[in-house]
């Protein structure tokens, strides 16, 4: 296999990358189900013909790892994200428990906020009338947050 063969697959193997592994970008990979006739006729092309057979196993191999790279990292962003945010109310639960009202910030109760803010988005923010709310942007879909409802006590998803 030439090397102007796996430039046609790692150019556009590295703009995946680069664009898929940001948070709120997780979608990306999805786009590429577009191209499953393509890869289906490829397969096709391969079994067909045994002299490029090699050639195309190579390519579905670095697109079947770059989309398990992918997702492996989104999805640790999903849950990691998810886990702090859920250490974050239940210590804000666990203050109002104790006190009988809400923390002012989640400084009050110990939580680094700005930590939390450049790491995962996370904000815990005093909406209309006085509603208390811990809200973090998605991991894999832009412009969708996840708002935790005190109130409730559950998880709302938002998307905007």
């Amino acid at each position: 296999m030439k090397t102007s063969d796996y430039a046609k697959t790692l150019v556009p193997v590295v703009i995946m990358l680069f664009l898929a592994l940001q948070k709120g970008s997780g979608f990306l990979p999805l786009l590429l189900l577009m191209f499953v006739v393509a890869m289906l006729f490829n397969l096709v092309r391969m079994f067909r013909r045994r002299d490029e057979r090699k050639k195309y196993v190579i390519r579905l191999g670095i697109w079947a790892a770059t989309l398990v790279l992918v997702g492996a990292v989104q999805t640790h962003w999903s849950n990691a994200s998810r886990n702090d945010a859920d250490i974050a109310v239940n210590a804000v639960l666990a203050h109002k428990a104790r006190t009988g009202s809400y923390p002012a910030s989640l400084k009050e109760i110990g939580i680094d906020e700005e930590e939390l803010r450049t790491k995962w988005g996370i904000r815990y923010v005093v909406r209309e009338g006085g509603k208390k709310v811990l809200a973090y942007p998605s991991s894999i879909m832009p412009l969708t947050m996840y708002d935790y409802d005190f109130e409730s006590r559950k998880w709302v998803v938002n998307a905007y």
